[in-house]
């Protein structure tokens, strides 16, 4: 009977605490103050250890307060109890997305969908954070599959859209959903860039033109549409005309890789010293950048700055040890600077190794054939390439 009486005891008690928990956690969702909340939910959770509601909660508290590891710590909690809720796994992407953790949210997103695939707005956040990713083409798939499900696509997610179908090379579709937007009166300098670039793509390099100088009209601080136009300039001939936008660019916004295209552009137009300058710009934005130690080391080499070229082209082969170029440009400085034939077929066979496949530019004067000026007519030479 005593036995009896005990177990009636703990039951009753269980069934207590589990009512005050409730009530706390009734109490804790009314709650609009952060602080108050967690502290509610933290006594709901010592009653009640195992409430998937009080931990989910709670993590979204801390999560307004930014207090993120103990966000995480919570929703990690919360999806071990519920490992098959879709719904827990979106939440703490949501979360790893706001801390700026990009790949830990695409898993999360990931195992939603694959849990509940039918829900499309899971394909949407993980289209959006592909895009962060720089990854355009499963962007693009994921956005596809959300614009299915939709009666018609609205003007924010066609400017989602049109980035991703531009990044993946999808110039078709991002006419189609262009004209979508068209349709939908927009007349923005954005529109018109999109639009440049399409054209551009086509080979139409004065209708791009056109199209990147109505964007600059339409908003003359946004350095992308004088980059764009310049490009087109670039890519028309019009060398003058590129420097200029390029120019307009870097002024009002200063970046590594507009330096090092401006440089380029100098190049073009045999202006080593120009280029020289413009490289030491993008080096000094971004010290790590192996592409503009590359470019500077080639330009010094053209200004017979031979230890400073090898200098620049060792430090983008120990930035980049995967880029073939760098070794065919040092390759290059040996035999013309020294004409060290072993080093030179040293760094040769090392680009090769890598993947280099620009072999005709070794016999172009134009290109690198100037590096290997007559030991490029050796049978030897072309044995290496021609196998």
């Amino acid at each position: 009977m005593r036995w009896l009486l005990c177990v009636l005891c703990i039951g009753m008690s269980v069934w207590a605490n589990a009512q005050t928990a409730s009530v706390l956690y009734e109490k804790a969702k009314q709650e609009t103050d952060p602080a108050k909340k967690i502290k509610l939910l933290s006594q709901v959770i010592a009653k009640s250890p195992q409430h998937v509601g009080a931990y989910h909660n709670r993590a979204d508290a801390y999560l307004t307060q930014r207090r993120y590891p103990q966000a995480i710590k919570d929703y990690n909690k919360v999806v071990t109890l519920r490992p098959k809720d879709p719904f827990r796994y979106y939440a703490r992407a949501l979360a790893y997305k706001q801390m700026k953790q990009p790949t830990l949210a695409l898993a999360d997103f990931t195992k939603a969908i694959s849990l509940k695939p039918e829900y499309k707005t899971f394909h949407l956040e993980r289209a959006r954070t592909y895009m962060n990713l720089g990854k355009y083409a499963p962007a693009l798939e994921d956005f596809n599959v959300y614009a299915a499900s939709l009666p018609e696509i609205s003007a924010p997610l066609l400017k989602e859209m049109i980035p991703a179908a531009l990044g993946a090379y999808r110039f078709d579709q991002a006419a189609t959903l262009l004209s979508q937007l068209q349709k939908l009166g927009d007349d923005s300098a954005q529109f018109y860039i999109w639009q440049g670039r399409i054209l551009q793509n086509e080979g139409q390099l004065d209708e791009a033109i056109s199209s990147f100088s109505k964007a600059v009209n339409r908003n003359p601080e946004d350095p992308q549409a004088y980059r764009m136009r310049g490009n087109a300039f670039k890519d028309a001939g019009d060398y003058e005309a590129a420097l200029e936008d390029y120019t307009v660019s870097l002024q009002l916004e200063p970046e590594a890789y507009w330096f090092n295209r401006r440089g380029l552009t100098y190049e073009e137009m045999k202006k080593f010293e120009e280029a020289l300058q413009d490289y030491n710009q993008a080096i000094k934005l971004d010290p790590q950048w192996a592409v503009a130690y590359n470019n500077r080391g080639y330009a010094k080499a053209k200004l017979k700055d031979f230890a400073g070229a090898k200098t620049d082209f060792e430090t983008a082969i120990k930035l980049d040890p995967s880029a073939p170029t760098p070794y065919v440009n040092l390759a290059g400085v040996y035999w013309t600077n020294k004409r060290d034939r072993k080093k030179m077929y040293e760094y040769l066979q090392k680009a090769q190794e890598h993947h280099f496949n620009q072999v005709d530019s070794l016999y172009d004067d134009d290109q690198k054939g100037w590096l290997f000026k007559s030991v490029n007519k050796t049978a030897e030479f072309r044995s290496l390439f021609y196998k």
